[in-house]
């Protein structure tokens, strides 16, 4: 009787266990549950970024352009434009249109870039209008800074990168123009000293007595 008892109570305790244990468990993963909704619920959301790209109208007048002159010189006007739209619709609030405006814009600054880097890098008139494009994109910084200031963090996010998107832009329009021109003074300055150098230059051949 009392071995009988002895195994109940044994097995009685035994099934509370194994209650409590399942009875935490199931708390444990409906409180971690929960927990992950509402942190994936606080953490802000970012919008998708801006795709970068040329509309097919816009890349038809570029095309049309007679010469790289006139293709920079639309360039810069369309990218003054998209921006300048940009500014207005976020102004209005209206960011996904603001954000689809630099998108076209951050397009064609590319394809600019793009354009002059297949052209004759040698020529004067092309890092002329490498210098036209870096002084763009100077004045377009500040204006796509104050874009972001007033722009909620879902957006800002994208915005912040289309402002180094335009620096990483400049300093390759900065690089191209500087580059060559500083490669080929110090190549000129050497060429017109050499001979000079080579007469007053002393000789470190030794003479045999």
């Amino acid at each position: 009787m009392k071995a009988a008892s002895l195994t109940q109570l044994r097995r009685h305790a035994s099934r509370r266990a194994l209650f409590l244990y399942a009875s935490c468990l199931m708390l444990m993963l409906t409180f971690g549950g929960t927990t992950r909704a509402q942190d994936n619920q606080d953490a802000p959301q970012t919008a998708p970024p801006p795709m970068k790209f040329v509309s097919r109208a816009e890349r038809d007048q570029l095309a049309a352009a007679r010469d790289a002159k006139a293709r920079t010189r639309l360039s810069l006007d369309l990218t003054e434009a998209h921006l300048r739209r940009a500014e207005e619709h976020s102004a209005a609030r209206q960011y996904d249109e603001a954000a689809i405006e630099l998108g076209n814009y951050q397009g064609i600054i590319g394809d600019a870039l793009s354009f002059l880097k297949s052209t004759n890098r040698d020529s004067g008139k092309t890092r002329d209008l490498y210098r036209k494009i870096e002084l763009a994109l100077r004045a377009y910084v500040p204006r796509i800074e104050a874009i972001r200031r007033t722009t909620p963090f879902e957006y800002a996010v994208n915005v912040k990168e289309v402002g180094k998107f335009t620096r990483d832009a400049r300093a390759q329009a900065l690089e191209a123009f500087y580059g060559d021109t500083v490669l080929r003074e110090d190549q000129s300055m050497r060429s017109q000293a050499s001979p000079r150098e080579t007469a007053q230059e002393p000789s470190t051949e030794k003479k045999e007595p």
